[in-house]
């Protein structure tokens, strides 16, 4: 399952040429989704146009079509406009890593809805913990490869709360690809040739993944 990140009146991030991060998302979640598929995988998405899903819902939604695994993209923003490269998360039940990245992607987020009861509450929280550490290999997987292919520089895989993977019963992970915030990524982003690069470093790394050939596991240590 992809989930391109924000859609309809949460436009996420802004470039400074205009490039919103909901279009670009949406733009990286098709070209991934066409390589999935010619490599063989199905391909799902939690929306296929603009439109907004609560971040709530996206994890469920995964969890309902039975999903494998589950991709949320995103780009990163900072207010130095040097900010550059990719960052790989997969989900902190504590603090974890990047408050401010959290408190951006987690703005629109709104009340949690109403637990379905005690049971339902119990065996979500079982699912978060159960994937934790395949939910790093895939992030570990993903970013060597945004590294490799794409020619990004490396910021590292890290953990954080985003509210958009809890619940996910399948390993799960957020890519910032690139820093909308950044005049030459911007530009970037804007290029299909560039997309191409990304979406295959993504797929690439899922196939390592789901071949079990990811390597050891590290993650950036906080600063």
């Amino acid at each position: 399952m992809l989930d391109p990140g924000h859609g309809g009146d949460d436009g996420g991030a802004r470039g400074p040429r205009g490039l919103k991060e909901k279009t670009a998302a949406l733009e990286l979640s098709r070209a991934v989704a066409l390589r999935l598929e010619a490599a063989g995988f199905e391909a799902l998405a939690t929306r296929e146009g603009d439109t907004l899903i609560p971040l709530w819902d996206r994890a469920r939604a995964a969890n309902a079509q039975g999903a494998d695994l589950f991709i949320s993209l995103h780009l990163n923003a900072a207010r130095a406009k040097s900010a550059r490269g990719s960052e790989v998360y997969f989900l902190s039940l504590g603090k974890g890593d990047s408050p401010e990245v959290v408190a951006l992607e987690n703005a629109q987020a709104g009340a949690p809805p109403e637990a379905e009861g005690v049971v339902a509450s119990i065996l979500e929280d079982l699912a978060q913990k159960a994937y934790l550490q395949d939910s790093e290999r895939l992030a570990v997987a993903i970013q060597a490869q945004l590294n490799r292919l794409a020619g990004i520089k490396q910021r590292g895989v890290k953990q954080a709360p985003f509210i958009v993977l809890r619940g996910a019963a399948m390993p799960a992970v957020l890519v910032e690809v690139a820093f909308i915030s950044n005049p030459k990524e911007e530009a970037r982003l804007k290029d299909p040739a560039f997309r191409a690069k990304v979406a295959d470093a993504i797929v690439q790394g899922v196939r390592l993944f789901t071949a079990g050939t990811t390597g050891t596991s590290r993650r950036r240590a906080r600063s």
